[in-house]
């Protein structure tokens, strides 16, 4: 059988609890209501685990404060200091410099003169005309901060979707974010960010993943082809 988006939901909400404190970008939004901070808070979670982009985002708000204002006059050796806990921390730092000095120069520092008034295929784009912007960091700031209907994809949901079986292996990042739109409820968009990534860090690992434990095994084709069962899909 092929995994069912609600029960989807339902298994995963029911057997993990949700911290915020795991979602770098989740909790500078609850915490500051700042799109900017979450916006870099996104950059630094970049290839590195949201426990260490916290701590470089902590880091980086002492030792010169997260506004556009303040990191576009910095110089790049010292965003670099502030925030080497986070890994690759040389080329974010010219990222966050150049993000900074490119909102002020356009947008008087604003970002929400960017986005607000905006359609979300037109704030997406000129996210992404930001140079160090990419497509998950400008889906996690639309749908955190301003509840667009974007549902980013990072390294655990795309192994989880793989896994599944709900996309191909080649898919990409618009394919799996696609699908996994289809599948759910826009409400659902943010929770389900969060419960596949938490499903993917703690379950569906990408080294030994405890299939045991799996809420989601019964459809799971990576389960299947593994334990040598069959699935039986349904149209």
């Amino acid at each position: 059988m092929t995994c069912n988006a609600e029960e989807i939901k339902e298994r995963l909400s029911n057997a993990y609890k949700l911290n915020p404190s795991d979602f770098i970008a989740y909790q500078v939004c609850l915490e500051t209501h700042d799109p900017f901070k979450v916006l870099i808070a996104t950059v630094l979670s970049q290839n590195t685990s949201d426990k260490l982009a916290g701590k470089a985002f902590k880091e980086l708000e002492k030792r010169i404060g997260v506004t556009p204002q303040n990191l576009a006059k910095s110089k790049i050796e010292e965003i670099r200091e502030a925030i080497k806990s986070a890994g690759l921390y040389n080329s974010k730092s010219i990222k966050i410099k150049r993000i900074a000095e490119e909102l002020c120069q356009k947008y008087e520092c604003d970002i929400n003169k960017l986005i607000n008034g905006l359609k979300p295929e037109e704030a997406r784009n000129l996210l992404l005309d930001f140079e160090g912007i990419g497509e998950k960091t400008a889906d996690v700031v639309l749908l955190t901060c301003y509840n667009m209907p974007y549902l980013p994809v990072d390294t655990h949901i795309k192994r989880v979707s793989k896994r599944l079986g709900l996309v191909n292996e080649r898919a990409t990042y618009n394919e799996i974010s696609t699908k996994l739109k289809q599948m759910f409820k826009p409400n659902d968009y943010l929770l389900m960010h969060h419960l596949l990534i938490h499903h993917g860090r703690v379950t569906c690992k990408a080294k030994k993943p405890l299939c045991q434990n799996c809420v989601l095994s019964y459809c799971c084709e990576y389960y299947s082809r593994i334990s040598g069962s069959r699935i039986v899909k349904t149209s």
